[in-house]
């Protein structure tokens, strides 16, 4: 069920239909499901309040490459990768999301990546996932901060400042592990491990934070999904 944001004639920003991924739950008696934690549709109604627009949503099954054919013919226009699943547990995910991955580079579509979601897109930029500390990333939060080198970044603190993310991931990345086309944006001044970044030529974000599960949401992650998913802002310059 697509939510639709409220319009004002043009003058009011075009919500794209995004694409949400989803985890995948094998039942006790061996049935496969795709699941998606009811906290995202609250976050987009919420989107929509803050916003003025909520963003056609749709899940996506976790049908390999079948699964692009599929956004295509429902008018999907950006990607929302969504956190849980180890990569690499859920060989049928992995294939999904790789595939819409390839899909949304040849279109050049905006993709969110989310903890697992911004995993991934790394893995697939050439970055590789580095264990971290359980107490500091596992169900724990922590301080994140801004690099001053990080250029312009939506959604996060001014260049320097601190503020505080959730974190439920127990694997992360390096800054100096990044592939040169993915700019680190935010790191946990902790351990240095990267909390956000940017692709440098596509519409792409990650961030290794839940937005979906704060229980008010922060106005900087809605100010990074609103500039994400609207059709009338260029969002190609990190």
């Amino acid at each position: 069920m697509p939510l639709s944001g409220s319009t004002d004639g043009d003058a009011m920003p075009q919500a794209r239909r995004i694409g949400v991924t989803m985890r995948v739950v094998r039942s006790d008696y061996g049935e496969t499901r795709d699941a998606l934690a009811r906290d995202w549709p609250v976050l987009f109604e919420r989107l929509g309040r803050w916003g003025g627009y909520a963003p056609d949503w749709l899940m996506l099954p976790n049908t390999g490459e079948d699964c692009v054919a599929f956004a295509r013919r429902q008018g999907v226009r950006g990607l929302l990768l969504t956190g849980g699943d180890d990569i690499g547990a859920t060989p049928d995910r992995d294939a999904t999301e790789t595939a819409l991955l390839r899909w949304a580079e040849q279109e050049g579509l905006p993709v969110m990546g989310v903890c697992r979601g911004a995993q991934l897109l790394a893995c697939q930029a050439g970055a590789r996932l580095v264990p971290l500390a359980p107490a500091r990333h596992v169900a724990a939060r922590h301080a994140v901060v801004r690099l001053t080198a990080a250029g312009s970044a939506v959604g996060l603190p001014p260049a320097g400042e601190r503020g505080e993310v959730n974190s439920y991931h127990a694997w992360g990345l390096e800054v100096a592990g990044l592939p040169a086309c993915l700019i680190p944006q935010a790191v946990c001044p902790d351990d240095g491990s990267v909390e956000a970044f940017a692709h440098a030529a596509l519409p792409w974000r990650g961030i290794l934070w839940h937005p979906e599960r704060e229980a008010v949401p922060a106005p900087c992650d809605l100010a990074l999904l609103h500039a994400l998913f609207t059709t009338d802002r260029d969002i190609r310059t990190p």
